[in-house]
């Protein structure tokens, strides 16, 4: 038998071969080692990113609150810092009638009246509270010398102490007639300031006051550097030796936040306010003898009855140096105005001044008001007259916020819009 010799191996192929092979499992080691660490990389960075998300959408809501409500607002979650903003326009049409004027009797035309953008809020806790409010006004009137600028009118910080006292810093209304507890024209029944307030007014000034409200009663007081007249620095011109101003209120039924409304709508609880006022002044050498720098002395007295959907007020003003004289002197004047609700949008008003010492003694108008959208959207229809052809004006201007002309047998019809929002 013979006997054939086994084939021979390369052993040099299958060395390469096996170092190949030993090569490709290293490569694909290394590979999945690298694609394990990346792996765990991305893992961490996710982890972060997460983790930041998380913190920042924490802060940004962990119980805090945003909505509407009188205006937009955002609520820390402690309910210790809160900020709102609200805005207010008047758009209004004016058809003027007056003889016996150097130019055409007949004038009319359309203008923005009033923008106040008022921010508000509150700082630290709940109990102290500020409020910031600028204004556009297209004529000067009682409270605005400069038109169509943009000035402050209110900038105040209060403090709550409890128990029903707190102050107030600050540009605020002076403590005197009904209107110095509203803020504005957006409270007004007629949609502007009373005929009463614009002659017996004493105005918004930076002072320091003092208030004490419970169920029934409300006194608020405090001093400042001048009544009727704004004061803007401290000089010797227009600050006075001292201006002090207090008003005194006394309410049965009704609630205090249904009287921040000048007239009753509706639903609200029946009531009577009884309100009582006095300023004191005095200039001293420096101050000019003549406007703008009066010394405002007096004392109010009005009644507002507040039936549902029906509100008639009264008041009595013995002032002395009052905005609606031409003259510094001593002037008394009485006010009669009503408003009742026919529909529960649709609302008439009429009102009637008197004023002795002055050139027209009586002004009066008669109006109506079509509320819209839950009373954000307001328009008021009103009819205003002089009797009498002297002048309108006074130490301060307010021809041109009534829609009148300075003098002249006047009438003017104004129609206006207001949006609250």
């Amino acid at each position: 038998m013979i006997l054939g010799g086994a084939a021979p191996i390369d052993i040099q192929r299958e060395l390469a071969a096996m170092r190949a092979e030993l090569a490709e499992i290293r490569v694909a080691q290394r590979e999945e080692w690298v694609d394990r660490e990346r792996a765990k990389d991305m893992r961490a960075v996710v982890a972060d990113v997460m983790a930041d998300s998380a913190t920042r959408a924490s802060f940004a809501t962990d119980g805090a609150t945003t909505g509407y409500a009188d205006g937009a607002f955002i609520r820390s979650g402690d309910g210790n810092w809160m900020f709102k903003v609200g805005v207010m326009t008047q758009v209004r049409f004016v058809y003027n009638n007056a003889s016996n004027q150097p130019e055409v009797d007949n004038r009319w035309g359309m203008e923005t009246h009033r923008v106040n953008l008022t921010l508000s809020g509150t700082v630290i806790d709940p109990t102290v509270q500020w409020l910031a409010l600028a204004s556009y006004n297209s004529q000067p009137d009682r409270f605005v010398e400069k038109a169509q600028e943009v000035l402050m009118q209110y900038a105040w910080i209060s403090k709550d102490f409890g128990d029903g006292f707190s102050g107030t810093v600050g540009l605020q209304n002076v403590p005197w007639d009904i209107e110095s507890t509203f803020y504005g024209s957006s409270k007004i029944t007629a949609g502007e300031y009373s005929i009463f307030n614009y002659r017996f007014g004493t105005g918004k000034n930076t002072g320091i006051t003092g208030k004490y409200q419970c169920d029934s009663w409300r006194v608020t007081g405090g001093t400042f550097s001048q009544l009727d007249v704004r004061s803007t620095s401290w000089n010797a011109a227009t600050n006075l030796s001292y201006a002090f101003a207090m008003r005194t209120e006394w309410k049965i039924g009704a609630e205090w936040k249904e009287l921040e409304m000048q007239s009753s709508p509706p639903s609200n609880i029946p009531g009577v306010l009884f309100g009582l006022g006095t300023i004191w002044s005095n200039g001293r050498a420096q101050n000019p003898a003549s406007p703008p720098t009066p010394s405002s002395q007096g004392f109010t007295a009005d009644v507002r009855a507040m039936m549902p959907g029906t509100t008639l007020i009264a008041q009595f003003a013995l002032m002395k140096d009052p905005a609606g004289l031409p003259d510094l002197q001593w002037a008394s004047g009485i006010n009669m105005q009503g408003s009742t609700f026919i529909t529960d949008d649709f609302q008439v008003f009429a009102e009637g001044s008197w004023m002795d010492a002055a050139d027209v003694p009586w002004v009066a108008q008669v109006g109506a008001n079509v509320y819209f959208a839950e009373r954000k959207v307001k328009w008021t229809n009103r009819i205003i007259v002089p009797f009498g052809s002297g002048e309108i004006n006074g130490i301060r201007a307010v021809a041109g916020g009534f829609g009148l002309a300075n003098y002249g047998n006047n009438v003017s019809l104004v129609s206006q819009l207001q949006l609250l929002f």
